[in-house]
């Protein structure tokens, strides 16, 4: 294994390590279980079915949908080529803190959700661009501490939850 490779692993560890620890607290486990909800297929499900109720807001919903088809896709195909083992499953320092997971670990699909969600909201509503970034960041967050993703996890589905949306907003604009 190189030494870049190393020094990764090293560092997703101390973060782990670090954040997991405060599912130790009750009320903050409570908390950060609230918040990784955001980042669930059925939050951006609802709210385009939400959407779909007002003609205003009829191209909002259809996009929200279609940019979370659109991710989904990529993510099961690179959670299952890669196969990544979830921190928990790796390191016995790290404790579930959220429900048993039997799916791969890379990339993470809240997080995928979580910022696919935003990057379309942010279209639409611009002025909540930072709202619904931070809610976004804060449910990659919540999965670190969950100790159910790694950083990587988390950084490679920010970028497939921005990057793919942004696409498909490239051709409709």
């Amino acid at each position: 294994m190189s030494e870049n490779l190393l020094g990764i692993k090293r560092f997703e560890f101390k973060v782990l390590s670090t954040l997991n620890v405060i599912t130790n607290q009750k009320l903050l486990r409570t908390l950060v279980l609230t918040i990784t909800q955001l980042g669930e297929s059925i939050t951006p499900l609802v709210l385009a079915g939400l959407f779909l109720l007002r003609e205003a807001t009829r191209p909002l919903a259809i996009l929200l949908a279609a940019a979370h088809f659109c991710t989904i896709i990529p993510v099961q195909l690179i959670k299952d080529a890669v196969a990544r083992p979830r921190p928990y499953q790796t390191y016995r320092n790290i404790r579930n803190g959220g429900p048993a997971l039997k799916d791969y670990s890379f990339p993470s699909g809240h997080t995928t959700s979580a910022f696919t969600t935003a990057t379309v909201l942010a279209h639409f509503v611009p002025a909540g661009t930072p709202v619904f970034y931070s809610l976004a960041g804060l449910v990659g967050l919540t999965r670190m501490i969950l100790g159910v993703h790694y950083p990587t996890d988390v950084l490679i589905g920010s970028l497939i939850g921005t990057a793919l949306p942004l696409l498909i907003l490239s051709f409709i604009a």
